[in-house]
């Protein structure tokens, strides 16, 4: 198996930084190309009538630019010389986005930390990193973090 392309799905939660370690370990021990991604999730309700419509007809493209930047300064400038990475943001559902991207990239693994929920938690709030182990059309490396705050 040739890994060639890795996909790092972030959140930009401290756990999520956990996963982008290990991605980027392994990107640099395979010589491989690095995808960093950020999922921008649409309300779950329409927001017209409880924001002015002059700033709901905006809010998505504000919260893209602002993840477009937060994503770009997640590396430092030493590290992403040192191989070759690339950023995308994307708007969607962020399991299935994920699943399209690495489709789309001809991705060969995609690295990412879970969020350590159990129980009645991981029932109600679901698990994005286990839909896309069920759907990813590569390998999925799931990080358990090493202390969960989340």
């Amino acid at each position: 198996m040739e890994i060639r392309r890795i996909l790092a799905p972030t959140d930009f939660s401290e756990l999520s930084k956990q996963g982008l370690q290990s991605a980027l370990e392994l990107a640099e021990a395979f010589g491989a190309k690095l995808l960093l991604l950020y999922v921008v999730e649409p309300p779950p309700y329409p927001v017209e009538g409880i924001v002015p419509s002059h700033l709901g007809a905006t809010l998505l493209d504000d919260l893209e630019r602002q993840a477009t930047n937060d994503l770009a300064q997640m590396l430092s400038e030493t590290q992403a010389s040192k191989m070759d990475v690339a950023r995308r943001v994307v708007v969607g559902i962020p399991y299935r986005k994920i699943v399209d991207v690495a489709e789309e990239e001809k991705i060969d693994l995609i690295v990412m930390t879970t969020h350590g929920r159990t129980g009645l938690s991981h029932l109600v709030m679901g698990s994005v990193a286990e839909k896309i182990v069920r759907t990813a059309p590569c390998p999925v490396l799931t990080i358990r973090p090493t202390s969960v705050t989340a």
